[in-house]
């Protein structure tokens, strides 16, 4: 039994969803790397000035008070990194990257090699499956990231994290409520 036109559409919507989306988890990775190896680099040097003042300064008092200031500097970056949960959102969308992947590679793979056996069941477990993969994402995407990838594939069906701008939308009812002000006053 073959599928029809509209359930094709489904699935090809679903692919381009899955794509865009794996690219949105990968670039969202990427950047909270980066942002975490920016964090690190102070914690480095910290660690690493503790080490030559231990082994120069000879006055027991100054060692005291410089390791007090450095080890706070090197507790309060630790403390930056895990309340900003940095490690959680790389993880995170490292995982929906590379499930978002082998979804999109099984639609691919079942539209090329197997476009004969597509159920039904097949369609719906796709739709279910993404819905999972989005649902277990704990974290929203940089908006920078969004925007990017919103223009670099309008022309592909977009996932719904990037099919609504909530920026646009407050801005259009600052103008109508602006609106709507100045013409109330007006009366």
């Amino acid at each position: 039994m073959t599928i029809t036109d509209k359930q094709s559409e489904l699935l090809t919507a679903y692919k381009d969803k899955c794509f865009i989306s794996a690219i949105l988890c990968e670039q969202s990775a990427n950047y909270y790397g980066f942002i975490k190896n920016i964090i690190n680099i102070p914690l480095i040097i910290c660690n690493s000035i503790m080490v030559v003042i231990n082994s120069i300064v000879l006055d027991e008092n100054t060692l005291k008070i410089l390791n007090i200031i450095l080890n706070s500097s090197s507790a309060i970056i630790l403390s930056l990194i895990s309340n900003f949960k940095i490690y959680e959102k790389i993880n995170d969308f490292h995982i929906a990257y590379s499930r978002y992947n082998k979804l999109m590679n099984l639609i691919h793979s079942k539209m090329t090699n197997n476009y004969d056996e597509i159920t039904g069941d097949f369609i719906n477990q796709v739709v279910n499956d993404y819905d999972n993969i989005t649902d277990n994402l704990n974290y929203g995407f940089p908006n920078k990231i969004k925007k990017r990838i919103k223009t670099q594939y309008h022309h592909m069906t977009l996932p719904i994290s990037l099919s609504v701008e909530i920026v646009s939308i407050s801005d259009e009812c600052k103008e109508y409520n602006t609106c709507c002000v100045s013409k109330t006053s007006k009366v």
